[in-house]
């Protein structure tokens, strides 16, 4: 006896596997159903001006993001943005220049922060950090000077 299994897909969605409602002599069918994403999420991903860097993915270069750069993977090079979240997994090898920063993963290299830069505890620091106002959590590690703007 063979168990069909129905997949239901759509790009750019997340996934959850939910155990079907079959009569017992089709057990082990699973239906995959796709959640849309959340107003917040569908802004992140359609506004202009983003960027996105995903675990696993590596850039290299100079990059200048009008808005927002979250990082979970890797740049190396220079970054000037408005917003930047850097993920426990991520890292920027790199001269960083923007307003407000979130930093949970690695910054190599100098961090001009203009407005607001919160150290999380994962956060990694190897440069010179440069701040206006700064929150540092309790387990960040910070190699170079910091300076008032």
């Amino acid at each position: 006896m063979f168990f069909k299994k129905e997949i239901v897909a759509a790009l750019n969605t997340s996934s959850v596997m939910i155990p079907s409602q079959d009569p017992p002599q089709n057990k082990g069918t699973h239906v995959i159903t796709q959640n849309q994403p959340t107003p917040r999420e569908e802004q992140n991903i359609t506004q202009a001006g983003n960027l996105v860097v995903g675990k696993g993915v590596c850039l290299r270069g100079s990059f200048n993001v009008p808005s927002k750069t979250n990082v979970a993977g890797l740049i190396e090079g220079s970054l000037t943005t408005k917003e930047l979240l850097v993920r426990e997994e991520g890292k920027v090898q790199g001269e960083i220049n923007c307003q407000l920063a979130d930093i949970a993963g690695q910054v190599e290299n100098d961090l001009h922060v203009h407005t607001t830069l919160t150290l999380r505890a994962s956060a990694v620091i190897t440069g010179n950090i440069f701040y206006e106002e700064i929150a540092i959590e309790k387990g960040a590690k910070i190699t170079g000077k910091l300076a008032r703007l």
